[in-house]
């Protein structure tokens, strides 16, 4: 008895292993670790806020211009888009990148929203911390004080812009809070979302001005990706950005990186692979990608096939045509070499002709003169 209820027992065991086991998804079902360039990174479901993957992501960094989400969104959230600014000799001083706006005129906050996600303009920058809050260290003080109640907490902005300072620092997860909570904001979607627009600047007269968005992955990738970029020296490469894939929506952030786009990329294909039902298109973009290359390889392949083949027939033409130059050549030679042959073996029949005309002529004096002598 005591033999058969151990072998139940470990029969029960084993069945609750198997069964256990087959509740797991397999390894292959896990997406593999994005490889990146990126000194930190993040990806978390921006639905429920949670971490997908993560490297180094709680490390405060120099954030470049993806500062410019906290300041844009603080725009949005000051109700005043409709107010015009203007223009101070400070803001007007900033270093590229910018608008080239000059002291005295005048911009409407809405326009110069734009301006701050789609050209990354620093003297935009600080007209909209200037109008919004009266000064730079002022709206310094209201960008610390929202990423406090956004849940940032490794973040101490110093400027709108993130031009380099030593104390102007956040965290890439930190970063990947505030874009959260700026997705909320009315017009910040709309604004982040647009690869093309024209404001207006008001001088002695309106002045319009085109701007254009520096974010690659706004078109021509599987999901559009809504987001800002940034670069300093000290920062190296950054980039906030946002994905939604059948209701699945996914952030990602990268700090220091040298592949930023690449890196991107690999960060929201992780997190969209982590969802079961993302993934499927995921693996299917992937595939279409790897493709595409092979094509344009193999057109690229087939291209240079076509030039070797055009070169040889060149080639071939053009040792034909030297060939028969040569050929044309060497008969005209050989022509002028006959012609004067001919011509010096008739001249020398007749100098031969010549003299013996000369040696008769004399003879027939030599008789004539013979003959005279013996008549007499």
């Amino acid at each position: 008895m005591r033999q058969r209820a151990r072998r139940v027992h470990v029969g029960v065991v084993l069945a609750a292993a198997l069964i256990l086991v087959r509740a797991l998804p397999a390894a292959a079902d896990f997406p593999e670790a994005p490889r990146i360039t990126g000194r930190a990174a993040v990806v978390i479901d921006a639905t429920t806020g949670r971490i997908l993957w993560e490297r180094d992501a709680g490390r405060p960094l120099p954030p470049a211009s993806t500062t410019k989400i906290m300041t844009t969104l603080l725009a949005l959230e000051s109700g005043r888009l409709d107010r015009s600014f203007v223009v101070t000799p400070y803001a007007a001083a900033q270093v590229p990148s910018k608008l080239g706006l000059r002291a005295g005129q005048r911009v409407d906050l809405e326009d110069l929203t734009y301006a701050l996600m789609l050209k990354s303009a620093n003297d935009a920058s600080v007209v909209v911390a200037e109008g919004v809050a009266g000064s730079v260290p002022q709206f310094a003080d209201l960008m610390n004080q929202r990423a406090r109640e956004i849940g940032a907490q490794n973040t101490s902005f110093r400027n709108p812009h993130g031009l380099p300072d030593d104390e102007h620092l956040t965290s890439a997860y930190d970063m990947a809070l505030i874009l959260r909570h700026a997705l909320t904001v009315p017009g910040f979607r709309e604004v982040a979302a647009t690869t093309s627009k024209v404001i207006q600047v008001e001088d002695t007269k309106i002045r319009p001005m085109a701007l254009r968005s520096k974010n690659r992955l706004l078109s021509g990738y599987f999901v559009p990706v809504v987001g800002k970029t940034g670069y300093t020296r000290a920062a190296g490469r950054c980039f906030a950005g946002a994905g939604e894939l059948n209701g699945r929506k996914v952030i990602t952030v990268v700090f220091g990186a040298t592949d930023m786009w690449g890196d991107t990329r690999r960060l929201m294909e992780y997190g969209f692979s982590s969802f079961e039902d993302t993934a499927p298109a995921v693996q299917i973009a992937l595939e279409q990608a790897r493709r595409a290359p092979t094509t344009v390889a193999s057109k690229s392949r087939r291209g240079r096939r076509t030039t070797t083949v055009a070169a040889s027939k060149s080639r071939r033409a053009a040792t034909h045509v030297a060939s028969s130059k040569s050929s044309r050549s060497k008969s005209s030679k050989a022509s002028v070499q006959t012609a004067r042959s001919r011509a010096s073996k008739a001249a020398s029949a007749a100098s031969a002709r010549s003299r013996a005309a000369a040696r008769s002529s004399v003879q027939h004096a030599k008789l004539e003169t013979s003959s005279s002598r013996a008549r007499r």
